[in-house]
Order: C-alpha cells, then sequence, then structure tokens
C-alpha cells in the first residue's frame, strides 16, 4: 500500500506539473509572438514615389543581422523577381543594403527582406514596396509569394530554450546546494542515508546535464529549420560553423561535456570538498549561464549592451540557484531519506530550511533588483506590460514566482518551528518542497517562452504609428492603413489591385465600422479616391475604445461587391503615449563590474546578517556590503549613458575610405582649433574654453552613439561649441562622425568600400 500511495502521489506531481506548464502555454498564446529584429526604417520609406531609380535600398533593424542568413530581393509590382546583385552589409550590423539595376521602368516594387538576429538568433521577414516615377504609377503591388516562410512552429524554439534552462539550472542549483546546504544538513542522518542523497544528487546533476544537452540539440534542429526554411545537415552545419549563435552552442555543450566530466570525478563530492574542484564546477556554471545571456534579448541592446547583459547573467544566476536547489532538495533531501527514522529526518530537515532560506534570500533579494531593471528594458511601461505576450508571460512568471515566495515564507516561519518540536512537521515540509519545485520548473518553462518573444517595448513601439491590414480574396487585393489608429480622428489610406486587369476608375471603397457600445449601430463612411489606385479619407467614425469591426466593400462596376472583414481593438491611450519613455542605460565594462559588485553586496549582506557571528563580525561584515553597494552606485552614475534627443538616429553613411576622407577635410576645417588635428582635445583654442574639449581618442567616446555626435555637431553644445547645422549638409556631418569613429577604431577606416561587404 505504501508504494502504491508513493506512486500515485508521483503521478499526481507529474500531471500537476503538465497541466500547470499547459496552462503557462495558453494562457500566453506564444503562437502569437513575432521575431525580434523589426525593420526600424528603410531608404527609400515604404510607398515612396521617386522620380527616378535610386542607386540602392538601405534597410535599418532594431537588432544587428547575422550576414550569411539575411538577404533582400527586388520584386514587381506582380510579384515577379527582378535579377539584382546580391545584397550586402556596411560595417553597421544594423544595415543592409540592396544594389538596384540602373535601367528599372517606371512602376511600383517591393524590396523582400528576410535576416536573422545576430543577438538572439530568432528569424523575421517583410518588404517595403515604393515607385518609380509619379503618383500616376503607383498601384498596390502583389506580395512576393516568398514572403512566408515555412517556419517551425513557436513553441518547438520555447520548449528547446526551456529545456536549455530547466538542465543547466538543475545541474548548477544542485551543485550549489550541495556544497552549501545538503552537505551539512545530512549530519544528523545515519551513513547509508547520507550517501544515499550524494549518490542522488550526483545523478541528478548528470541526468540535468543530459536533460540540458537535449535541448541543445532541439534549439539547434529549431534555429536551422528558422534560419534556411527547411532541414538539412548542410544548413545545420553552416549554423554551427557559421553564426554567432552556432559559436555560443559550441561552447555550451563543451562546458556541458566539461561539468559532466567532473561530476563523475569522486574528488568533486568529497566532504570537506577540495576548493579547486568546487571552483571549477562553479566556474563551468557561470560559464554556460553567459552563453543564454549573450544569446538573449540583453545582447540586443544598441546601448548599454554589456550591463544589460551582466544583469541578465546574474537575473539568470540566481533564478537558477533557487529553482534548481529546490529540484536538488526535493530528489536530494526529500526523497533521499526516506525509510530513514524520523527524529533523524526532522533534525536535517530543520538545518535544511535554515541553510537554504539564507541562499533562497540572497536569490529573491538579486532577481528583485535585476529583474525590475531588465523588465524597465524590455517592457517600460504597464501598457506593454498588459498588451503583449511578451508582457503576459512576464505577468505569469511573476506570479508563480509569488507563490513560491509564500511557500518559502511557511517553511521558515511555520514549518521550521514546527518540526523543531515535533516530527510530523517534515511531512507538510515534503509536501510544500515538492509544490516549490514543481512552481520552480513552471517560472523556468515562462523564461523559455521569454526569451523566444519578441520584447513588449519593441511591439508596442512598432505598433504605436498605425494599424495595417492585409486583404486578398480571388479578384482584389487591399491593404488598408488607419492612423494613427486611436479614438477620435483618424486618417484611412487603403490601396486596392486586381489579380488581373486594371482597377476602373469609378470603383468605389466604403468602411462599414460598428462598435458594440454604440447605440446607432454601424457607421458607413466613403474613402475618396485619391489618385492611382490609392483611396485617402479622414473622419472621427471610431469615436469610442473598445473592440470594433470593421468591414470594406471594394465596389466596381457590374461586379459584385468584395468585402474584406477584421477587428480593430482601439486603444484608450494615444499611440504616442503608449510608446515607452527610455530606461536608464549603463556604458562598459566598468558599468558591466558595478553589476557585480552590487550581487556581492547583497550576498555579503544576507551571509552576515543570518550568520551565528559577534557584533563586531557583523558590523566588519556589513560595512564591507555596505560599500561594495556605494561602489557600484557609484560607478552606475559615472557611467550612464545620456542620450541626446538624436541618439537612436542611424548613421545612413557607411564608413568608407572615402567617407573618412572626406569627413576628415570637414573636421580640419571646423573642429581641429579645438579638439586638435588628431583629436586629442588640444587644439589652439582648448586653453581659452571654459571646459576642455573632447578627446576622441580616448574610451568614452564608445559610450555615445553616431546620432549623439551628429546631434551635437548639428546642434552644438552651449556654451563651449558652435552649431554647425547651417553651414553642414546631413551627408557632410555624418562623414565627420565617421572620421572621429575612426580615430578609436583606425583598422575599420576604409575597410568596407561602398558596395561591397
Amino acid at each position: 500500500m505504501f508504494l502504491s500511495r508513493q506512486r500515485l502521489g508521483g503521478w499526481r506531481a507529474c500531471a500537476a506539473l503538465a497541466i500547470l506548464l499547459l496552462t503557462i502555454a495558453v494562457a500566453v498564446n506564444p503562437a502569437d509572438a513575432e521575431a525580434h529584429a523589426f525593420l526600424e526604417r528603410s531608404d527609400p520609406a515604404a510607398n515612396d514615389v521617386l522620380p527616378e531609380a535610386p542607386a540602392e535600398v538601405n534597410l535599418w533593424y532594431t537588432e544587428p543581422l547575422e550576414r550569411d542568413f539575411s538577404r533582400a530581393e527586388l520584386y514587381d509590382a506582380n510579384g515577379q523577381r527582378i535579377a539584382t546583385e546580391s545584397s550586402f552589409f556596411t560595417d553597421d550590423p544594423y544595415q543592409m543594403v540592396l544594389p538596384l539595376p540602373s535601367d528599372l521602368p517606371n512602376g511600383t516594387y517591393t524590396v523582400q527582406w528576410r535576416n536573422i538576429s545576430t543577438a538572439d538568433g530568432h528569424p523575421q521577414s517583410g518588404y517595403v514596396p515604393f515607385t518609380i516615377g509619379s503618383q500616376a504609377d503607383v498601384v498596390v503591388p502583389e506580395p512576393p509569394s516568398v514572403t512566408d516562410f515555412d517556419e517551425p512552429p513557436l513553441l518547438l524554439g520555447a520548449i528547446s530554450r526551456w529545456l536549455g534552462l530547466l538542465g543547466v539550472s538543475t545541474a548548477a542549483g544542485a551543485l550549489v546546494c550541495w556544497f552549501w546546504v545538503l552537505r551539512t544538513a545530512r549530519d544528523p542522518l545515519e551513513d547509508d542515508a547520507q550517501d544515499r542523497i550524494q549518490e542522488r544528487i550526483a545523478l541528478l546533476v548528470l541526468a540535468s546535464i543530459g536533460v540540458a544537452l537535449l535541448g541543445s540539440v532541439v534549439a539547434l534542429v529549431y534555429q536551422t529549420m528558422s534560419s534556411a526554411g527547411g532541414f538539412s545537415l548542410a544548413a545545420l552545419w553552416d549554423i554551427v560553423e557559421g553564426t554567432r549563435f552556432g559559436r555560443l552552442w559550441i561552447a555550451r555543450v563543451v562546458l556541458l561535456l566539461a561539468l559532466a566530466a567532473l561530476a563523475t570525478v569522486d574528488a568533486l563530492w568529497e566532504d570537506p570538498p577540495r576548493p579547486a574542484f568546487t571552483a571549477a564546477a562553479l566556474a563551468l556554471c557561470g560559464a554556460m549561464f553567459l552563453t543564454f545571456s549573450l544569446n538573449s534579448h540583453a545582447s540586443a541592446q544598441a546601448t548599454g549592451r554589456t550591463t544589460a547583459i551582466a544583469v541578465d547573467w546574474i537575473h539568470l544566476t540566481a533564478a537558477s540557484v533557487w529553482a534548481g536547489g529546490l529540484i536538488a532538495l526535493l530528489v536530494g533531501m526529500i526523497y533521499g531519506t526516506r525509510g530513514a527514522p524520523r527524529e533523524d529526518r526532522r533534525e536535517a530537515f530543520a538545518l535544511t530550511i535554515t541553510s537554504f532560506t539564507t541562499l533562497a534570500i540572497i536569490s529573491v533579494v538579486i532577481l528583485a533588483i535585476s529583474g525590475l531593471y531588465s523588465s524597465w528594458l524590455q517592457v517600460g511601461n504597464l501598457i506593454a506590460l498588459r498588451e503583449t505576450p511578451y508582457g503576459r508571460t512576464l505577468i505569469v512568471k511573476v506570479g508563480l514566482t509569488i507563490v513560491l515566495l509564500g511557500l518559502g515564507a511557511v517553511n521558515q516561519r511555520v514549518l521550521g518551528p514546527r518540526m523543531r518540536e515535533a516530527a510530523r512537521g517534515s511531512t507538510h515540509f515534503s509536501r510544500t518542497i515538492a509544490a516549490e519545485a514543481a512552481l520552480a520548473v513552471g517560472v523556468l518553462f515562462a523564461v523559455g517562452l521569454l526569451t523566444s518573444m519578441a520584447p513588449a517595448r519593441d511591439v508596442i513601439t512598432r505598433e504605436a504609428t498605425r494599424s495595417t491590414f492585409h486583404f486578398n480574396d480571388d479578384q482584389v487585393h487591399a491593404t488598408i492603413y488607419i492612423s494613427p489608429g486611436a479614438a477620435g480622428f483618424n486618417q484611412y489610406i487603403v490601396d486596392i489591385g486586381l489579380v488581373e486587369g486594371e482597377v476602373p476608375p469609378d470603383t468605389r471603397v466604403l468602411l462599414r465600422m460598428q462598435s458594440e457600445g454604440l447605440i446607432e449601430g454601424v457607421r458607413e463612411v466613403e474613402v475618396p479616391h485619391a489618385f492611382g489606385t490609392r483611396y485617402e479619407g479622414a473622419g472621427s467614425e471610431l469615436s469610442v475604445t473598445g473592440d470594433w469591426q470593421i468591414e470594406m466593400i471594394v465596389r466596381r462596376p457590374h461586379e459584385a461587391d468584395s468585402r474584406f472583414s477584421t477587428a480593430l481593438d482601439l486603444p484608450r491611450v494615444p499611440p504616442e503615449e503608449r510608446i515607452p519613455g527610455e530606461p536608464p542605460r549603463f556604458e562598459g565594462t566598468s558599468a558591466a563590474m558595478a553589476v557585480f559588485f552590487i550581487g556581492l553586496a547583497v550576498l555579503g549582506a544576507v551571509v552576515v546578517f543570518r550568520a551565528d557571528v559577534d557584533y563586531q563580525d557583523r558590523l566588519i561584515g556589513g560595512g564591507i556590503s555596505l560599500a561594495l553597494l556605494l561602489a557600484g552606485g557609484l560607478i552606475l552614475g559615472v557611467t550612464r549613458a545620456e542620450p541626446t534627443p538624436g541618439a537612436l538616429a542611424t548613421n545612413p553613411i557607411p564608413r568608407t575610405a572615402q567617407s573618412v576622407a572626406l569627413g576628415h577635410e570637414l573636421y580640419l576645417a571646423r573642429c581641429s582649433s579645438c579638439h586638435g588635428p588628431d583629436g586629442e582635445g588640444d587644439g589652439p583654442l582648448a586653453p581659452t574654453l571654459e571646459r576642455p574639449p573632447a578627446n576622441f581618442t580616448e574610451q568614452h567616446l564608445d559610450v555615445h552613439t553616431d546620432g549623439d555626435l551628429y546631434w551635437w555637431i548639428e546642434n552644438g553644445i552651449t556654451p563651449v561649441m558652435p552649431a554647425f547645422g547651417d553651414e553642414l549638409s546631413d551627408d557632410e556631418m555624418w562623414h565627420i562622425v565617421n572620421y572621429i569613429r575612426s580615430l578609436r577604431d583606425p583598422d575599420l577606416a576604409g575597410e568596407t568600400e561602398q558596395g561591397g561587404p
């Protein structure tokens, strides 16, 4: 009967965990998530009408791209590809360029693009339409047939990341829990029970490494299918050998195998442990976490990237110590001591609670601090939190974490004291640890989903300008733009086209809008013809927030109406107010070190104030922790990036030898008198200025974006630097920026020539 109940309890636990993971997946609807390297802007811009064909199309994205797996192609209005030179990259990893033929006739074209983000490995695709000629040449282009790629389901990618995180977190958490909790908490038990705990933890570490390796293999297959549009061994090798994802994947697998080899060495499990083996095991775990952080949303930050990666790394480490430690407690202490005398077990459990609570408090404090900053970077406001898949997943993750905290408080405040008085308290402790371990697995699953989704900040920012809908049937294809897509006055733009033939000149376009909150029912507006096949109108029909049903009718003479319907969730906040404000960002390796100082301060403070030491030792330890905290805060204050209003502007001029040379001439004429002929801040006028001019050869230049430098050249710096915006053209100011950059990075100056990588 005991075995039957034990097995039944195990099945119930597995069923509860499966239901938890399924609930998370359904609640956040990961199928709605999108890829991450969005198109930020293009030149020509979408729907531009140009009098003559440009020499090239420039595309800028929100994340750096993998050069070998990102491309752009040209199509005509009928969706037929036009031969061009291959797309290429400048030295800016955010920019892709497609050369255009010089003899393109007038008409509408689309640039079809597909990319792979270097930062997180996710794919994205889309197209940019533009017209050569005049408004009379504008037609609605047919989207290229290759726009829709055969990509694997997003949930598969989330599962692969979850398996990897689960395996690495459990292995690392189990080792930390063994070194600082279980190794000493098992002392009240008999020798055979102590040996069982050690054997179970060793097996748990090896099994977790196996799970992490499985997740890594699945992730590689998923990445290959996403990048190449299908799976083949050749494509898989290209990913491993030729991408940043592949290099990080190799590093992770090597680290996992090294940890597996170390876990089989008896010296790692000696009591007391050898410091060299302990340090090696923890270093391998830390390096594995770094491979995740280097392939995360933090790695995509254009400003403050190193600090964002450091915050993500310490957040992941703290979460793993907590979650993996709970799993180790369940497998090692709870299941490993079954059959031991109840009094011995009770005493071991009481010691476990005391030691593990210290680790848990350290983890929770670090998680709270790092999680708030990461959320500020990736979400930014309550609108993004509520209305995006990423935000909703984050809410689920935080909710599970709060429940975990509650159970931990029960263990510490209720069950711990009870076990000191009665052996029966150990039964309840076993159940709460099992529940905590299941919730910890759920939290890691939510993290796997988060890393597979586009950050909420990016989604809200991209969608804030207007709502766009595409429609197709057997005869008509159409696109409608509603700007700004908020309650009140809106502009309606409709582009239509026919599968065969031209759009008749007396074609009419009607919009019918209905909201459940309106008593008068359907509102109808006719969108007047503007030019070509474009129809434009405006009005206040969308007057209230909430859910609207919009029907578009294309009415051609002597033909049946074409009707298209869609739903529009009209936001309560104007689009420009929906975009999150910029978070504080910190530049350089010094800022990253400050993150570690703060983490060490938290660790030291918790350990000192929970340890059984005298007042003098506690005072010394508290003082050291406070000094680390103040040092970290001071460094962050000094390294905070103060962006200009133009900080996010992208340099449209590649850093070619020609651009650097032009920038050098302009610099000598206008900048060298203060900043010096070589940019070292030693010009002849430098001693007369109220503040010394910048030295462009020093590291501080790396803190600022190209947009910062351009803005200062254009607008000046009061009161010491004049503005050159009225004297120089946009291109000339960008050439100066390229020259200034070459002073810090002379090896790159001129390496990239216009027209080739």
